[in-house]
């Protein structure tokens, strides 16, 4: 049941059929912001060293980023996306992606996004360039501040 505007982006975040993103889940949104996690996992995100493969931040950064145009009431697709790899990361890990809205055109969006490891280390900063597709209207829902705990997680 959708309660809330946290539970609203997560539904349609889930129609995603691009498979990584089953294992991530939203966090926090706020306008103009979010925070997402992201389960790693050696038998599908590594490379050939066990590190975390490059193309999986910056794939969890898009997510991320785009969800923060989002709560802006925009549908985005994205024109440039890059990104620093600050760290290299153990797949298995758990990271936690934060996007903010640095720029609400009407025709473009900018927005920064920082991963984070499990010991709160800056492992990847992005700045990616949105063009708007759309302006939406969002549900009439209370914003909720902290999601609850993934479900899929026991």
């Amino acid at each position: 049941m959708i309660t809330n505007l946290v539970d609203y982006f997560e539904d349609i975040r889930k129609r995603n059929t691009f498979e990584w993103t089953n294992d991530a889940w939203i966090h926090q949104v706020l306008p103009g912001h979010c925070e997402m996690f992201f389960q790693t996992h050696i038998e599908r995100h590594a490379n050939l060293r066990g590190d975390l493969h490059g193309g999986v931040c910056i794939s969890f950064a898009d997510s991320f980023m785009g969800t923060s145009c989002f709560t802006l009431g925009k549908a985005v697709s994205t024109l440039e996306i890059s990104g620093n790899y600050l760290k290299p990361v153990k797949s298995g890990s758990l990271l936690r992606g934060v996007a903010n809205v640095e720029h609400n055109g009407k025709t473009t969006m900018v927005t920064t996004g920082r991963v984070y490891n499990e010991e709160g280390e800056l492992v990847f900063m992005s700045k990616g360039t949105f063009f708007v597709l759309d302006v939406i209207t969002l549900p009439d829902l209370p914003w909720q501040v902290i999601a609850e705990d993934n479900p899929d997680e026991v």
